[in-house]
């Protein structure tokens, strides 16, 4: 099996974009995400992307290999909600593991179906864990809450793991408590299974750099010293010239590889995001200039347009190398 570590001392890897508007763009409508499994439900599921991994496998396989065909190294399972807090608005809580089994199984044998073609340029597939909010926020105010956050990690980690796959994905992280319960859910999981994965840590940022809770960049290294992590990076934001100053002060302090994946600009009233393709690739042609990024991509309202102009971009970069390396 390929190390995807030694690879990243070589190359800058190409992460996938957007599943959710990707999603979107194939039009689903109510009985799409009840598909036969789910046809009786006592709850409309429209809107609940994770359960598309059941109901409708293909819509997330074309747009897999829409990603690997445009060069992509690394996909992300369609799994950003697929945890029992989140599915219980859709009376789907008892679906989890299932869902998370599906979508990395499906995502693997895409993976190695292409790495099959040309074992040259192996392919990966990321466990995407997405936020989990208590209520209306990320807060974790009770001993309750923290159980329930930590178990609702635990069971959607242990299903990515045992799916299948190489590393997991906990992404848009918002304040580092968030992050540090997945880490430990992840290391438990871990040590249970008797599998070792690659961790990638990505925080949303402010437009002053700090994270939402108003952690800065540098805190929030420091409280992730002690664990094992493979990444450190930033998605989703404001877009990438917002990203631009803070992934290279990223760049500078953290002693980990660096991803980047921004969003296309904040959507307005009507979902739609206001960066092109073209705009989007402009800026980000920055951040493998300045060898600021080891890995990077596309998240909410990117396309394999974009994957296809970056992987062109980074061919005989030279990846970021940290401060420790």
């Amino acid at each position: 099996m390929n190390n995807i570590g030694n690879i990243l001392d070589e190359r800058i890897l190409l992460l996938d974009g957007a599943m959710g508007t990707m999603i979107q763009s194939y039009a689903p409508d109510e009985t799409t995400f009840r598909g036969a499994r789910f046809a009786n439900h006592d709850i409309n599921l429209l809107g609940c992307y994770d359960v598309l991994n059941i109901t409708a496998r293909d819509i997330v396989k074309d747009i897999h290999s829409a990603y690997l065909d445009a060069g992509a190294d690394i996909i992300t399972t369609n799994t950003f909600n697929a945890n029992a807090i989140s599915l219980a608005r859709y009376n789907l809580q008892e679906y989890t593991t299932e869902i998370n089994l599906s979508a990395a199984s499906l995502a693997r044998d895409i993976a190695d179906n292409y790495t099959a073609l040309n074992p040259d340029k192996p392919r990966f597939v990321a466990g995407s864990v997405g936020p989990i909010f208590i209520g209306s926020t990320q807060s974790v105010s009770t001993d309750e809450d923290y159980a329930q956050l930590k178990d609702a990690y635990t069971q959607q980690i242990r299903a990515l793991i045992i799916g299948g796959v190489d590393v997991l994905l906990i992404e848009t992280i918002c304040e580092p408590y968030i992050a540090h319960t997945a880490i430990h859910a992840a290391e438990k999981v871990m040590k249970q299974t008797h599998c070792t994965i690659p961790i990638m840590l990505s925080v949303t940022t402010t437009p002053s750099g700090t994270m939402v809770s108003g952690e800065t960049l540098a805190n929030f290294i420091k409280s992730i010293s002690h664990a094992n992590i493979l990444s450190v990076g930033i998605n989703c934001s404001y877009g990438a010239m917002e990203i631009l100053p803070h992934l290279r002060t990223l760049a500078q302090i953290a002693p980990h590889y660096i991803s980047v994946h921004p969003n296309a600009g904040i959507p307005d009233k009507t979902g739609a995001y206001p960066h092109t393709t073209e705009e989007m690739f402009h800026i980000m042609q920055t951040f493998i200039q300045e060898g600021l990024v080891n890995i990077i991509g596309g998240c909410c309202g990117t396309t394999p347009q974009l994957t296809a102009l970056l992987s062109h971009a980074i061919e005989g970069a030279t990846p970021h190398l940290s401060p420790n390396q």
